[in-house]
């Protein structure tokens, strides 16, 4: 039994470092598609946040539910890090418009 130690080992090696490249090669993947929706989620919140909030301030108002919407793009765009200085400016330039009834 002792002496077939050797012979299993060269047997079992191999696979054991193949299955390491491969989980080590899925692990670096898994990061960079993990990174890529990531930027992808920031960049459309961002999107979001721009268009809507530059049309609020060309209106010079915003209805009751648009900081609302503002904000639900806007956190979770912070929270992803790196937030750009101009979202959070308009962000603000929103926030402190009034709000409009809809009603004229």
């Amino acid at each position: 039994m002792l002496e077939d130690i050797p012979d299993i080992l060269a047997a079992v090696l191999p696979l054991l470092t193949a299955f390491c490249g491969w989980a080590a090669a899925r692990l670096t993947r898994s990061r960079k598609e993990e990174k890529a929706l990531r930027d992808g989620v920031k960049g459309l919140l961002r999107a979001k946040v721009i268009d809507l909030g530059l049309h609020y301030i060309q209106e010079k108002a915003v209805p009751p539910y648009g900081v609302e919407t503002l904000r639900s793009c806007y956190d979770p765009y912070m929270a992803l890090g790196d937030g750009d200085p101009s979202v959070t400016h308009i962000m603000k330039k929103c926030e402190s418009l009034p709000v409009c009834t809809g009603r004229e």
